[in-house]
């Protein structure tokens, strides 16, 4: 079948979601590139251990994107076994065969792409879009041959979700980063140690 959509994916452990995760989602859905935005919550990725369960970085993302033109796919979350886009990709392509997919990444994660698992077949699966920020240049020698990727400046936001986790423990307010229902979602589970 002869793909006829370019389907955008955003992955993450979104622990929590936040407003910098939300400022990419939408300059990446702005560009009108893409037929569909996918944002993938990871269930449990094998390079970071999320603090707050799966089903709960689910329920967040799901709130933070509202009635934006997003869609959220829960695959990784409903699975057993570790995340890895590859397995993500496969699904991804059995659902949508008349799909190509372009994997949306950071700057900071180009240069890692050679620790992702089977990525020699992932390169040839699909592309990826690298969101950099002012100030955080990409070094192509850095680049993993045999990479299909492309460039774009968002002015991301300055936010960390080490960050607010620490504040959340400090007792701090946190609704500057993430949106309100998403910090009324915390509170009201107690994650990160809110109370």
């Amino acid at each position: 079948m002869i793909a006829t959509k370019n389907f955008a994916i955003v992955g993450g452990s979104f622990d929590p979601i936040h407003n910098g995760h939300l400022h990419v989602i939408r300059a990446i859905v702005g560009t009108k590139e893409f037929s569909k935005v996918i944002v993938i919550p990871a269930g449990d990725p094998w390079q970071k251990r999320p603090v707050a369960a799966k089903s709960d970085r689910l329920a967040m993302v799901r709130i933070a994107l509202g009635e934006m033109s997003a869609e959220v796919e829960e695959y990784e979350v409903i699975r057993a076994e570790p995340s890895y886009a590859i397995d993500t990709v496969s699904f991804l392509k059995n659902k949508y065969p008349d799909a190509t997919f372009t994997w949306v990444i950071g700057s900071d994660a180009l240069g890692n792409l050679e620790t992702w698992k089977d990525i020699d077949h992932l390169a040839k699966e699909i592309s990826f879009l690298v969101v950099t920020r002012p100030g955080h240049p990409i070094n192509p020698a850095k680049i993993y041959p045999g990479i299909n990727w492309s460039a774009i400046e968002i002015a991301a936001l300055e936010i960390s979700a080490t960050e607010i986790r620490k504040a959340i423990v400090d007792g701090r307010d946190i609704k500057k980063w993430v949106p309100e229902k998403v910090s009324e979602y915390i509170e009201e589970k107690g994650l990160y140690g809110a109370s």
